[in-house]
């Protein structure tokens, strides 16, 4: 993941740091901001963990001043679900920051080697928010949640949940307008880890807590399915996943879930693409989380922790008020607030279990009827596998009396009217769709399969201009998406009518990007070379022709096979176009 990242040499153990505050005793792990020893504070005898810097950004323009600023956020923070900051400075030309040593294995490793129930879910999940509200009181954005900074510690037998690197990665991000900082994109850096990342920061576009939401959602998801939400398996596929696609349904990756379907429809809020649409604060997730402990009176007693916060990042909200625990340890809001938070008695335990079974059984019946017999998901399913007709019946029957009011199930039309050929009225459709409508992914496949098939001649402009009509952060991923084409293997089961769509869908995006967005996220030569044994002619000459143009030595070698493929009384069949592309090719790489 930081093979971009230069090595950094490790320090001598002993080493004195901080005008001999701390002495380094053991490197304890390398990452994509520098070296992580295990040290001991001098004057106490203390252990503690000192991150060091990569030499590399202390030499940023802007970057000492920069670090003593952040450093000084980032020590204010004092909660017992953060790993506190106590103490920066300088070593030669590194950064370095002092935090508490927290001994125990990071969340990464345990979901790799123990089971997480939803009760043990809860009760970290509820932690881990409680982390997230403490930093963003400070204004701090955590920028690369993810398992491997969290870190699972054990005191008198109970488990708890604390925060790790928390908004360090902000350090390696330039100030505005900084001379000569405008290539820092190392992934882990200011991008973040790829599984993890917001839309918002796989655009590129500003980051505030609801950024933290979102990886919070995914972090959950894995925790309590044993899943990621999107399957990559690549860092390009992971960005643009997060960007443009819909996430796996967690009920359905993890059936066992079903009798807590509440706490999974919070966990897919957190995975909204927009971060309107997410729970707006820290606080807010907290407050569900904690109602979640009365369906499920086995999950172990959150620990005593306070989580204050007087910001929220919600416009015109200042929430103001604190959870503390109950001596039974069970969360309740402070300040007069009114809750229905507080533990059964024992006595009371299996009526109350047998009433959570009850309601259980009735939210399984209503959540499986929404997730099968919805009229977009139904609809979303059988274009997915070319019943287009089938899809249709559905989207008219579920069609609001207003037509053109639901924008999604007009996409899904346009999509179905693409399969069963109806291509005008498909183009209708989508010319309706408003600017900043969330789109779906089958409708621009529909439209991509129709710029792939008709470029080059006059029905190709109305779909360019359609395509061009959306914005441009909201249709570019799902175009990349589509060029980069599924995982090797994943569409064995489609027909060959569906596959040839498909083929088609992901040449016209390919074609699309490369012509509107300058190819910009996509391996071209790498996609164009795949594209030399296309069964189609026009599509295999086409790119021929592109990969002569963009002058790359690895394309030498497919156009080589391509030219010497025709055999004799074989038509041309793109082997002009790589003849051609090879002689000039050859002669810009002579020496």
């Amino acid at each position: 993941m930081h093979d971009t990242v230069a090595k950094q040499r490790p320090l001598p153990e002993e080493t004195l740091i901080l005008e001999g505050r701390f002495r380094l005793k053991k490197l304890l792990g390398e990452g994509g901001m520098g070296l992580v020893y295990y040290a001991e504070q001098v004057s106490l005898g203390r252990a503690c963990a000192v991150k060091v810097l990569r030499e590399d950004l202390s030499l940023q323009a802007g970057m000492a001043e920069r670090f003593r600023r952040e450093a000084l956020l980032l020590s204010s923070v004092d909660h017992a679900s953060v790993v506190r900051v106590i103490d920066f400075g300088l070593h030669g030309a590194s950064a370095c920051l002092v935090m508490e040593y927290a001994d125990g294995l990071t969340l990464e490793h345990a979901l790799r080697t123990e089971k997480f129930p939803p009760e043990r879910c809860l009760r970290l999940l509820i932690q881990l928010a409680q982390g997230l509200a403490a930093i963003h009181e400070k204004g701090i954005v955590h920028r690369d949640l993810k398992p491997e900074n969290v870190i699972l510690t054990h005191t008198t037998g109970s488990e708890h949940a604390r925060l790790l690197d928390f908004g360090i990665a902000r350090l390696a991000q330039p100030d505005a307008g900084a001379p000569g900082t405008g290539n820092v994109t190392q992934v882990g850096l200011v991008l973040g880890t790829p599984e993890y990342l917001s839309p918002e920061q796989a655009l590129g576009q500003p980051l505030d807590a609801r950024s933290d939401i979102y990886a919070f959602g995914v972090v959950a998801f894995r925790m309590l399915s044993g899943q990621l939400p999107f399957d990559g398996p690549d860092l390009q596929q992971y960005v643009m996943q997060h960007a443009a696609k819909a996430p796996k349904q967690l009920l359905e990756v993890a059936p066992h879930l079903f009798p807590h379907s509440a706490l999974a429809s919070l966990v897919m809020a957190c995975l909204e693409k927009s971060p309107a649409a997410r729970p707006q604060t820290a606080v807010v997730l907290i407050d569900e989380l904690a109602r979640f402990s009365v369906t499920m009176p086995d999950a172990p007693a959150p620990l005593l922790l306070t989580a204050t916060t007087t910001s929220g990042f919600k416009p015109g909200v200042d929430p103001q008020w604190a959870l503390q625990a109950t001596p039974s340890g069970v969360l309740v809001p402070t300040a007069g607030e009114s809750s229905s938070l507080h533990r059964k008695k024992p006595a009371s335990r299996w009526a109350l279990k047998l009433a959570g079974i009850a309601v259980a059984l009735v939210a399984l019946g209503v959540v499986a009827t929404l997730l099968w017999y919805a009229p977009p998901r139904r609809a979303r399913r059988l274009i997915a596998v070319g019943r287009g007709s089938e899809a249709l019946q559905i989207i008219d029957d579920a069609m609001p009396p207003s037509p053109g009011l639901d924008h999604r199930l007009n996409m899904l039309k346009a999509a179905a009217l693409h399969q069963v050929n109806r291509h005008d009225d498909e183009l209708a459709l989508m010319k309706e769709v408003p600017a900043g409508t969330a789109l779906e992914e089958h409708a621009i496949e529909a439209l991509a399969d129709d710029f792939g098939r008709r470029e080059g001649g006059r029905e190709a402009a109305p779909v360019r201009k359609v395509l061009l009509d959306y914005p441009k952060a909201q249709v570019l991923p799902v175009l990349q998406l589509l060029a980069v084409g599924p995982a090797e293997g994943s569409d064995d089961a489609k027909d060959a009518a569906l596959r040839a769509s498909t083929a088609w869908a992901q040449w016209g995006a390919l074609r699309f990007v490369d012509l509107e967005f300058a190819g910009q996220g996509l391996p071209l030569v790498e996609l164009y070379v795949e594209n030399l044994s296309a069964s189609d002619c026009r599509v295999r000459g086409l790119a021929a022709q592109r990969l002569g143009e963009l002058r790359n030595p690895t394309a030498l070698e497919p156009l080589k096979r391509l030219k010497e493929s025709q055999k004799k009384g074989d038509g041309d069949c793109g082997h002009g176009a790589a003849a051609m592309a090879l002689k000039a090719l050859e002669k810009d790489l002579a020496p």
